[in-house]
C-alpha cells in the first residue's frame, strides 16, 4: 500500500495522515466514445489507485456517450468506483462549460479529497475546496496546431495555459513533455508543482484472447499498429513500407492498425486501396484489452511511426508484452523504448528506412521471457502519491492562511 503523508492541521487532513484512503474525483469528460490513449490511461490510474490501496472510492466523472465505454474498462473495480454522468451535450462548449460550473459542486457535493482532471479542461481554482491536479499528456496545440485546425488551435492553447496555471499539481507523462512544458510555460513550471509519472501499464484482469474480427487472418503473422488516425502518428508511412515489405517478398502476412477514427480515416483507407492492399491492411476501431494484449503478445512486430508524442502508452504495453519493436526515431519514443526497439529516420528515404527496420527486426529472434508489466509500472503510483501528498499539505496550508486572513479582517 502507498501511503498518503500529509502534516499538517485540519480534521480531514489528520485523518489522511494518519493514513485514511482519499477519496479521489477523477473526471475524464471528453468528446470520445471510442477508446483512445487518453481514456485508457485515466482507467488505468483509476484501477491503480483503487488496487494500490491509494483511494478508497474513486468518483468518476464521464459524459453520458461514455458510459458503456468506461464500465467495460472499469469492469474488475465497478463495486468501488462512482460514476458521475454529465448528460450533457457532447460538443466543446458544453464540456467546457460544464467543467468551469459543474465540476467543481460535485467535487464539494461528493466530499472529495483531491480532484484530478485526466487532462488541460478550464478549471478556476477557486470554486475547489480540495486540490485540483491534472495530468499533462503533451503540448499538440502548440507543436502540432494543425491537428485541431485553425483557428480552433488558439482556444486549445488558451484553455491549456488557462488550466495549467490554476491547478495545484502537474503529472507530465514523460520527461521529454516535462521538458517541452519547461519550454513553453517557464513561468508554470516554477510555480506549480509538477512531477514525472509516467503511464501506469497494467496486468490484464483475463487471459489474453484474440479478436474476433481477425479469426478469417491468414497465418503469416501479422504487424501491428495502435494509434488514431491523426496525421502526427504517419499511418500513410506505415501503409507504404508495409506494401513495399511484402511486395520485396520480405513478409506475407497483415497489417493490423487498432485505433480510434480521426482527420486521416478516409486517407487511409484509399491509401491502403490505391498500393494494392486493401485485404492486407485491418482497421479495428474497438478492442477489449484482453485482445489487445494479445495482439501485442502474437505480432511479428510493433511498429510506430510518429513524428510527435507525448508518451505512447502502446510503446509501453508493446514493450511489457515482450514484442519486437519499430520505432521512429524521436526524443520521446527513444526515452519509451530504450534499447529494445530498431529505429528510422524520418528525413530522406523515410520508406526505404522503415523497410529497412522493419526487415531487421523480423531477423531477430522473438524473446521467450515472459511478459513483463510490472517494469513499465514501477514507480508511477509513487510519484503521484508524492504529487498528491504536496498538493493536499500546500492546499491545507492556503485554507488555514485564508481563514486566519478573514477571521482578522
Amino acid at each position: 500500500m502507498l501511503s498518503i503523508e500529509v502534516h499538517v492541521h485540519g480534521s480531514r487532513n489528520e485523518s489522511l495522515a494518519a493514513g485514511l484512503l482519499m477519496r479521489v474525483l477523477v473526471s475524464s469528460v471528453g468528446r470520445d466514445s471510442q477508446p483512445t490513449g487518453i481514456c485508457r490511461v485515466a482507467a488505468s490510474h483509476t484501477k491503480a489507485l483503487l488496487s494500490h490501496r491509494i483511494a478508497s472510492r474513486v468518483l468518476f466523472a464521464i459524459g453520458a456517450w461514455q458510459y458503456e465505454l468506461f464500465r467495460t474498462f472499469l469492469e474488475p473495480h465497478l463495486t468501488q468506483i462512482e460514476f458521475l454522468v454529465a448528460n450533457i451535450r457532447n460538443n466543446s462548449a458544453a464540456r467546457n462549460f460544464w467543467y468551469v460550473a459543474k465540476l467543481p459542486q460535485l467535487a464539494k457535493a461528493h466530499g472529495a479529497d483531491l480532484v484530478h482532471l485526466a487532462y488541460p479542461a478550464p478549471t478556476f481554482r477557486r470554486a475547489f475546496r480540495g486540490p485540483v491536479v491534472v495530468t499533462l499528456h503533451d503540448l499538440y496545440p502548440y507543436d502540432m496546431p494543425e491537428i485541431f485546425g485553425f483557428p480552433r488551435y488558439y482556444a486549445n492553447r488558451a484553455i491549456l495555459r488557462q488550466c495549467l496555471s490554476s491547478v495545484d499539481g502537474i503529472a507530465c507523462v514523460s520527461n521529454t513533455t516535462r521538458s517541452r512544458l519547461g519550454e513553453i510555460f517557464p513561468g508554470i513550471v516554477q510555480r506549480v508543482p509538477t512531477v514525472v509519472t509516467g503511464n501506469y501499464v497494467e496486468t490484464p484482469s483475463e487471459p489474453p484472447a484474440p479478436p474476433v474480427s481477425l479469426e478469417e487472418m491468414g497465418p503469416d503473422g501479422f504487424v501491428l499498429a495502435v494509434a488514431q488516425h491523426r496525421k502526427n502518428k504517419n499511418l500513410d508511412i506505415l501503409i507504404r513500407g508495409f506494401t513495399e515489405l511484402v511486395g520485396i517478398g520480405g513478409f506475407q502476412g497483415s497489417l493490423v492498425i487498432v485505433g480510434s477514427e480521426g482527420p486521416e480515416t478516409a486517407a487511409l483507407h484509399e491509401l491502403s486501396k490505391s498500393v494494392g492492399a486493401p485485404g492486407r491492411v485491418k482497421f479495428i476501431q474497438s478492442i477489449l484489452d484482453t485482445e489487445l494484449h494479445w495482439l501485442y503478445a502474437h505480432c511479428s512486430i510493433f511498429v510506430a511511426c510518429s513524428s510527435i508524442e507525448g508518451y505512447c502508452l502502446p510503446l509501453a504495453e508493446a514493450r511489457a508484452n515482450r514484442a519486437r519493436i519499430v520505432c521512429s526515431d524521436i526524443a520521446i519514443l527513444r526515452e519509451i523504448g530504450g534499447t529494445r526497439c530498431i529505429y528510422f529516420s524520418l528525413t530522406d528515404d523515410v520508406i526505404h528506412n522503415l523497410v529497412s527496420a522493419m526487415k531487421a527486426c523480423m531477423d531477430q529472434a522473438a524473446s521467450e521471457t515472459s511478459p513483463d508489466f510490472r517494469s513499465c509500472g514501477s514507480g508511477v503510483l509513487e510519484e503521484y502519491s508524492m504529487l498528491y501528498s504536496r498538493v493536499i499539505a500546500s492546499r491545507a496550508r492556503y485554507m488555514t492562511l485564508d481563514t486566519h486572513t478573514t477571521a482578522a479582517s
